[in-house]
């Protein structure tokens, strides 16, 4: 039906009526999802990079840096059943009366139909702000850490980007696949996206600026490292990349699934996703323990060597404006000594003709630039429960020696065609030779 939630479709109760009938046929008064009974078993976490995981008034309805996958109140994913070809007009009639991914040509449309798969939840991911789409995605733009839609006109990911199907049986097996229903309920590839006949007849393609998917090599811990790069079809088969992003050429086919794992990414030109399982995120560390890694930090009671001053971490309640900056912790990031700010040697550096954003170590006299340290506060991209000893470059986030030797590592999808290491907290590239430096305080 177009314009009604897939949720809400298959919710799975209806409203009384007065004689404790159930009324038939009235979708408008089905209950909500969170109004219904059924219990809500968690099936992971899907979370965006670049937003370090503090936003309290912006994470809110579908608009959030997170989306926790859950089982819907009863099963919505759907199924290929048949394959057909008709020309338009006929294709236009099926399209109105069934879930249907169409295939266009010059005259005329492969339409997959798909039927309701009560073994599995469906959870659509996209820009698109309308009912069908669960999880609601924007541009990420480096360094703001938060969520913007100034961009939005001009965004490359699509309105109805990708879908997640989960099995409601254990273990609950989560797979994704490129493309979303749209309100028609239908997935429309256009005769210029690359689409093409499987061995067994059936028609499958890729999205204007696909989908593309990474497992890191081994479980997530300390000794991983990054995969390969992949881009996923409509019905879930796995290509290397094409030789551009938007190329109408398909990359090989590959061996590999399409598989959610623990600290699989996903990419959907515009915003990387990283999947955490349940299981997962109960080894991760805390909230509550990172603040307790920051305040032991302050407890060390750390100097500035210029101001001779106490130097802290500020806690995440206090104002902004009550803030003496002078006492916020700023490292030289290619030495790695910490200080409070200060004008110290500003001039000297102007004098040896460095860059304007370069300074002059007082204690080793090593160049570079000066910037505030902040600390990494979402839990779920930390590789390990390490002491907060390092901070990526030129950022400034404060985090452990191997969740930044990790993501030091991983090449991300940047702009167009390249891949840059970044940091996961605000999605900056990173700078210099590693990409992160050891923090070097100065303590009574």
């Amino acid at each position: 039906m177009p314009g009604r939630s897939f949720c809400a479709l298959f919710c799975c109760a209806k409203q009384q009526t007065g004689n404790d009938e159930p009324e038939k046929d009235n979708l408008d008064k089905l209950p909500r999802e969170e109004e219904c009974a059924a219990p809500s078993i968690p099936y992971g976490t899907l979370y965006a990079f670049g937003y370090n995981g503090q936003l309290p008034l912006q994470n809110r309805g579908k608009y959030k840096t997170y989306f926790k996958l859950k089982q819907k109140p009863m099963a919505n994913g759907v199924i290929p059943v048949e394959q057909f070809t008709l020309n338009s007009s006929e294709a236009n009639a099926m399209e109105a009366s069934s879930f249907s991914c169409v295939f266009a040509g010059a005259t005329t449309k492969s339409i997959t139909k798909c039927e309701v798969d009560k073994n599995t939840d469906m959870l659509q991911i996209g820009r698109s702000a309308e009912p069908q789409v669960d999880f609601i995605v924007m541009d990420t733009v480096p360094g703001e850490e938060t969520i913007s839609e100034k961009f939005a006109s001009r965004s490359t990911i699509s309105r109805f980007a990708c879908r997640v199907l989960v099995d409601r049986n254990p273990p609950h097996t989560v797979r994704i696949f490129a493309g979303a229903f749209d309100s028609k309920n239908c997935i429309q590839i256009g005769e210029n996206l690359p689409q093409w006949k499987k061995e067994d007849e059936s028609c499958d393609g890729l999205t204007t600026n696909g989908v593309l998917l990474m497992h890191q090599n081994g479980e997530w811990n300390a000794a991983m490292k990054p995969g390969a790069w992949r881009e996923v079809s409509v019905f879930g088969d796995i290509y290397s990349l094409r030789k551009t992003r938007s190329a109408k050429e398909r990359g090989q086919f590959v061996s590999g699934n399409n598989f959610l794992l623990d600290g699989t990414m996903i990419d959907l030109c515009g915003v990387v996703l990283l999947f955490r399982t349940v299981e997962g995120l109960e080894k991760a560390p805390t909230v509550e323990e990172l603040i307790k890694r920051r305040d032991d930090i302050n407890a060390e009671r750390p100097q500035c060597p210029v101001g001779l001053m106490t130097i802290r971490f500020p806690s995440n309640q206090v104002n902004q404006k009550q803030i003496d900056m002078h006492s916020i912790p700023h490292v030289y990031i290619n030495c790695g000594h910490v200080h409070g700010y200060h004008s110290w040697g500003e001039s000297h550096a102007q004098n040896e003709n460095l860059d304007e954003n370069d300074r002059i170590c007082p204690i080793c006299r090593e160049s570079g630039p000066f910037i505030p340290l902040k600390f990494g506060m979402e839990p779920a991209f930390y590789v390990d429960h390490g002491p907060l000893t390092h901070a990526f470059c030129p950022c400034g986030h404060v985090t452990s020696e191997a969740t930044a030797q990790y993501w030091s590592q991983v090449p991300l999808p940047y702009g167009k065609d390249e891949f840059r290491a970044a940091c996961p907290f605000c999605a900056k590239p990173l700078e210099g030779e590693d990409g992160f430096v050891r923090l070097i305080f100065q303590t009574e």
